[in-house]
């Protein structure tokens, strides 16, 4: 082995600071950025630190492997070993994760024009998207659960209750009380603007009882 061959020419100390360095800029960025939108209940605090760290290791990697065919298939064949068990619900968290090794990617291959302006990009694009879907309230489908004695509850409630769901649907009705009160179960849409707690306490004053209202967990706020 020649031992000139452990320290790569076209890389100097300089470069390979300013490339790590760089790399942990951009990914500090990007993933504020996605602590600043995120929304919904599997936020943790490890995946924030693990978009930071990703991008300086896999810009480490890149700069280590170069042009080298065998350094690459070696590293592949190592990563193999490892088995991520970590499941990500949301699909979004995992286009933040390809963003972060997209940007140590850059990093690592000097392309650091490519890596800062894609980053900036991309980082104005999410926080613009996440105002847009803030604006629309309502919007999302709720499960909506209550007791009544009706069998059709809804030609009881006042018009204006009724204005506040755009669209329902029946999923379960259950006797709980030998034909003389029901469980209902739909899944509906709220109308533009109106958050859920409005609508619970305009449906708990009509013929309703036990109004609950269950949100999906991807549109839980945290």
């Amino acid at each position: 082995m020649n031992p000139t061959n452990l320290l790569r020419a076209d890389l100097g100390p300089v470069q390979i600071l300013l490339s790590l360095v760089l790399a942990f800029s951009l990914a500090f960025l990007w993933a504020t950025v996605y602590r600043r939108t995120h929304t919904g209940i599997a936020y943790t605090r490890s995946f924030y630190f693990s978009l930071i760290l990703i991008s300086p290791m896999i810009a480490m990697i890149m700069m280590a492997i170069g042009s080298n065919v065998a350094l690459s298939l070696g590293l592949v064949g190592s990563l193999s070993i490892l088995r991520f068990r970590t499941v990500i619900k949301d699909t979004k968290d995992m286009t933040y994760l390809l963003g972060a090794i997209g940007i140590g990617l850059c990093a690592g291959a000097n392309a650091w024009l490519i890596g800062t302006i894609g980053a900036a990009v991309l980082a104005v694009v999410a926080v613009v998207m996440s105002k847009i879907g803030h604006d629309r309230v309502g919007s999302a489908d709720y499960v909506l659960i209550f007791r009544s004695g009706l069998r059709e509850p809804w030609t009881a409630l006042p018009e204006e209750a009724q204005r506040l769901i755009a669209w329902k649907q029946l999923r379960s009705a259950t006797d709980v009380d030998s034909g003389t009160e029901f469980e209902y179960t739909y899944s509906v849409r709220l109308a533009s603007r109106v958050p859920p707690e409005r609508v619970v306490g305009e449906l708990s004053q009509g013929a309703l009882r036990q109004v609950i209202m269950i949100a999906p967990e991807n549109h839980l706020e945290l």
